[in-house]
C-alpha cells in the first residue's frame, strides 16, 4: 500500500477524475488531497464524491501558510503508509507510472524521481526557464556535494515515508515553504549516501485548467540556492520586477549603450554629449512610464497591448529625434545614432522585465 499526495490549487475539474483513475489502477492505494485554499471548490468536490472514505483524505491548509512546497511537506508528514508518491492533479504526471515508482522504492531506493522525457512540448520560454532552473539547482547540489537527479525540478517523485519525514522534521525551517520545488529542498538536506532511482515519463497535457507558471517560481528556486541565491533573487526582484528598479536599470543600460555607440561614431564635444543625455533620459523616461501605464490596463488580448507598445516605441524615437534636432541641429546624425542605440537597449530591457512582472503570465492548458 502507498499514498498518493495531490497538492491542489483550483483543480475542481481535474480532482475527481484523477482520484478515480488512481483508484481503478491501484485499488489498495490511499489518496491525500492537500488543498492550498482553492477558490473553485476543489476540496468540496472531493468530499462530495468521497464523504466518508478511509482511502481518500482531504487536508485544508492554513491560509496564513500557503505555498506548494508547504502543501507537499504537510502531505508527506500526514502520510501513514510505507511509501508515498507526489504528483500533480492535472494529468500531466501519468498515473500509470505510479506502479513503477513504488516498485523502485520497494527495490531499496530511498527516493524515486520522475524524469520528464519530452520537454519540447513546453512553450519556448518555459523550456528556457526549465533549463536555467536545472542549471542553478544542479550547480548548487554539486557544490554542496548532495545527491542529484537528471530532473531536479520534477514535481513527480516518491519516497520512503519514514526516511523523508525525518528529513523534513530535522530541516523544517530550512525549506522554502512558499516555494514550488519541494524535491530540490529534499535533495538539499538529504544524506549524501541516499539511494535515488529514476523513471522516465512523457509530460502530458493538462486535462483542464491553466498552468500556474509565473516569475515567482524562478525567484523561489534562486532563494533555495543558499546565501548567494538569496542575494541574486533580491537583485532580480528589484531590477526586473519593481518599477523603480527597471527604470534605473534602463537608464544605466541606455547610457552605457550610447557611450559604446559613440566610440564607433566618433568623438563628440562635452556640450553635445550633455544634450544627448538629456534627449536619452527624456525618451527612456517617456517609454518606461508609458509602458507601466500599459501594464496597468487589463487587456482582453495581447495583440492590442503589443500594438500599443509598438506605438510607444515609435513615439519615443520621435521624441528623441525632435529633441536632438532642437539641441544638436548641427550634429544631428552624430547625436541621434548613439542615443537611438541606447533607447533600443533600454526599452528592450524594460519590456523583458515588464513581461516577467505581468501577474497574468500563464501558459495555456497543457504547456
Amino acid at each position: 500500500m502507498f499514498s498518493v499526495i495531490l497538492p491542489t490549487l483550483n483543480e475542481a475539474d481535474n480532482i475527481v477524475p484523477i482520484i478515480e483513475t488512481i483508484s481503478k489502477l491501484y485499488p489498495s492505494s490511499k489518496v491525500i488531497v492537500v488543498d492550498d485554499n482553492s477558490s473553485d471548490g476543489t476540496p468540496e468536490k472531493v468530499l462530495e464524491r468521497y464523504p466518508s472514505s478511509d482511502r481518500v483524505k482531504v487536508i485544508r491548509r492554513d491560509p496564513k501558510d500557503r505555498g506548494l512546497t508547504a502543501s507537499i511537506m504537510e502531505g508527506i508528514l500526514k502520510a501513514d503508509t510505507k511509501y508515498f508518491v507526489v504528483m500533480d492533479a492535472d494529468f500531466q504526471h501519468p498515473p500509470q507510472s505510479l506502479g513503477g515508482m513504488v516498485e523502485s522504492l520497494i527495490g531499496g531506493n530511498d527516493l524515486v524521481i520522475g524524469v520528464r522525457e519530452d520537454k519540447m512540448s513546453l512553450l519556448f520560454y518555459r523550456q528556457i526557464a526549465s533549463w536555467g532552473a536545472q542549471v542553478m539547482a544542479r550547480t548548487y547540489l554539486t557544490l554542496m556535494r548532495r545527491p542529484r537527479s537528471r530532473d531536479t525540478m520534477s514535481g513527480f517523485f516518491g519516497g520512503n515515508t519514514t526516511f523523508c519525514q525525518k528529513i523534513i522534521r530535522e530541516n523544517f525551517q530550512g525549506f522554502e515553504r512558499k516555494g514550488f520545488k519541494a524535491l530540490f529542498d529534499i535533495l538539499k538536506f538529504a544524506p549524501r549516501d541516499m539511494k535515488i532511482g529514476e523513471i522516465t515519463f512523457k509530460f502530458n497535457t493538462r486535462r483542464s485548467g491553466e498552468s500556474k507558471l509565473n516569475s515567482k517560481i524562478v525567484l523561489s528556486i534562486m532563494r533555495q540556492c543558499g546565501i548567494v541565491g538569496k542575494a541574486m533573487a533580491a537583485l532580480v526582484t528589484f531590477f526586473f520586477l519593481s518599477s523603480l528598479g527597471r527604470l534605473l536599470a534602463a537608464i544605466l543600460l541606455g547610457v552605457g549603450s550610447t557611450m559604446v555607440a559613440i566610440l564607433f561614431t566618433g568623438d563628440v564635444s562635452s556640450k553635445v554629449f550633455t544634450n544627448m543625455l538629456v534627449c536619452l533620459f527624456s525618451a527612456i523616461l517617456f517609454m518606461v512610464l508609458a509602458n507601466e501605464l500599459i501594464v496597468g490596463i487589463r487587456w482582453k488580448d495581447t495583440i492590442s497591448r503589443g500594438l500599443l507598445v509598438v506605438a510607444v516605441v515609435f513615439l519615443g524615437y520621435l521624441l528623441n529625434l525632435f529633441m536632438s534636432y532642437v539641441l544638436n541641429e548641427a550634429l544631428l546624425a552624430a547625436a541621434v545614432i548613439p542615443t537611438m542605440m541606447g533607447i533600443t537597449v533600454a526599452f528592450g530591457y524594460d519590456i523583458v522585465g515588464t513581461y516577467l512582472h505581468l501577474p497574468t503570465q500563464r501558459a495555456p492548458a497543457g504547456q
